[in-house]
């Protein structure tokens, strides 16, 4: 992205301005914006299909979190749509090495008692779908999963709180 509305940097930040201000490409003059957003153009239209800083990667695949979300969801009718959030962890601590799928879904509270089967069934339909297997699986309370102002999921504030702790949680497997 180039032109007149894009600022001009970050304040006091010279590495980031550089790295996200300053981007060039082969063949165009001038400096371009790195947005982060990944996409596609076909027949002259502009496809944006995720966040390079939400891409997951595990065992060179690249896996979107809205697709594993998704499947998740669909999983098991007391999992709330639009409700989960997909990221990776590192897997080091565990004897694996790369990253790792945690998944985090909010469901109803009644459904408590099903956690073992829902998670289960998360595990399975993303196994399937994607062909990755997941760390862990962790049932929360609805109203928990981090979300901007415009409703969509904060992906690294729910990991950060599935790392931290402070997750709300039903139950988790």
């Amino acid at each position: 992205m180039a032109g007149a509305s894009v600022a001009k940097g970050y304040w006091r930040n010279a590495l980031a301005t550089r790295e996200t201000f300053r981007a060039t490409l082969a063949g165009r003059a001038g400096r371009f914006l790195r947005t982060g957003d990944l996409g596609f153009v076909r027949e002259g239209e502009l496809f944006v299909t995720g966040r390079l800083k939400d891409l997951i990667v595990i065992d060179g695949r690249n896996h979107y979190p809205q697709d594993l979300e998704l499947s998740a969801e669909m999983a098991h009718p007391a999992l709330r749509p639009g409700c989960t959030a997909a990221f990776s962890v590192d897997g080091g601590d565990g004897g694996v090495e790369g990253e790792q799928v945690v998944l985090v879904a909010e469901a109803a509270p009644e459904a408590a008692g099903e956690a073992e089967k829902i998670t289960d069934l998360i595990r399975s339909a993303i196994g399937e779908a994607h062909g990755v297997p997941v760390r862990d699986v962790v049932l929360v309370h609805p109203g928990t999963i981090p979300k901007t102002s415009s409703g969509k999921i904060q992906r690294h504030a729910s990991r950060a709180a599935h790392l931290g702790g402070t997750l709300a949680v039903l139950a988790t497997s």
